[in-house]
């Protein structure tokens, strides 16, 4: 047999940070002065890979007459965020290497353009990002219907199963071995049945943005972050930590403190930093074994007053540089400086 391709490695300890510090993505305009921000411990000394450029194609599945399913993928391309200033690329090569793969689930009357921030994000953080347009609860559809979302679960293994297509012009990027979900409200809703009764062994990690929980987790155990603002007016925060309550398995819960429903997803609200900080190394975690990621969690999850985070088998272990996670990070209140905005300011403020 021919010799698998070599990994490339996503980007360690804080591409977050680095976004901070560097600015690679491009701000959308709007800007929340008010926001403290909090660059992790030692983040400034950590040397790790520059923002990936972005490229973007568009694929037309369908799974069966009423189902059709048009997917956005972002993924790595040759070049530097800074230098490309947000810009995607469409059709561009795709980055040399082998990827993980997440597939992004969007919310009720949501799609997958109005969640670009946060998918652009992944992508230049080394990931490759596929996120469905769901046929009954995207914006703009012709039929709502909230009822469907277990089988936009079922449409989700179908679109990772399509782009693993030997052949794809995808297909030779993505790491079979590293494939994951994320998802935000009804798309987090999603997400949580791909764990329970419509479960995808496949899958290696789970990330639920203010969804609701579903039922009983079932197969092998896989880690899972939960992130809520305790103030959500639409997924109420008890939900969220129901779901974390039913989960057995290694997970973490990050509450975004005064945060309503679009907390940490695209907008530029409270503790979005933690958000980004805590996201990327949750998925290194669980991805790459990534034992200073998993110790570094509740470090950079954690800004006193605006975020806290907690887990359970997790081995958090002890970090050199801070001695626990409400001291080892620098905090202002000032104006954000042009690199911290753009950060902040991922996608603008659509839901």
């Amino acid at each position: 047999m021919p010799a698998r391709r070599t990994r490339t490695a996503t980007v360690t300890l804080l591409t977050a940070a680095l976004l901070i510090l560097g600015g690679a993505i491009a701000a959308s305009g709007s800007d929340d002065s008010g926001t403290p921000f909090s660059v992790p411990a030692g983040a400034a000394q950590t040397a790790a890979p520059k923002p990936h450029a972005v490229g973007v194609r568009h694929f037309n599945f369908s799974r069966g007459k009423d189902r059709s399913l048009p997917t956005t993928v972002w993924y790595p391309v040759r070049g530097s965020a800074r230098l490309t200033r947000g810009r995607t690329q469409n059709d561009a090569t795709p980055l040399p290497g082998e990827f993980p793969l997440i597939l992004w689930s969007h919310g009720f009357y949501s799609n997958p353009q109005m969640q670009e921030g946060m998918t652009k994000f992944l992508a230049e953080s080394g990931y490759i990002v596929a996120a469905p347009a769901y046929p009954f609860t995207k914006k703009d559809g012709p039929k709502f219907d909230k009822t469907d979302v277990p089988n936009q679960a079922v449409d989700a293994s179908f679109v990772i199963s399509e782009l693993m297509k030997a052949g794809g012009p995808l297909a030779a990027s993505i790491d079979p071995d590293r494939l994951g979900a994320i998802g935000h409200s009804g798309g987090g809703t999603t997400t949580d049945w791909l764990f329970t009764g419509k479960r995808d062994p496949r899958l290696k990690v789970g990330v639920i943005f203010a969804g609701r929980p579903t039922g009983a987790y079932k197969g092998s155990p896989v880690p899972m972050l939960f992130v809520h603002g305790d103030k959500d007016p639409v997924v109420n925060y008890s939900q969220g930590r129901e779901s974390y309550g039913k989960d057995p398995w290694p997970k973490a819960f990050l509450t975004i403190e005064g945060g309503e429903h679009g907390a940490g997803t695209n907008d530029p609200e409270r503790g979005h930093v933690q958000v980004l900080a805590t996201l990327l190394n949750f998925l290194n975690y669980a991805f790459n074994d990534d034992d200073v990621a998993r110790v570094r969690l509740p470090i950079d999850a954690t800004l006193p007053g605006y975020t806290h985070f907690e887990s359970s088998g997790i081995d958090l272990g002890d970090y050199p540089s801070a001695t626990n996670s409400t001291t080892a990070t620098t905090t202002t209140t000032a104006t954000p400086t042009p690199a911290q905005s753009k950060v902040l300011d991922l996608a603008g403020s659509s839901r």
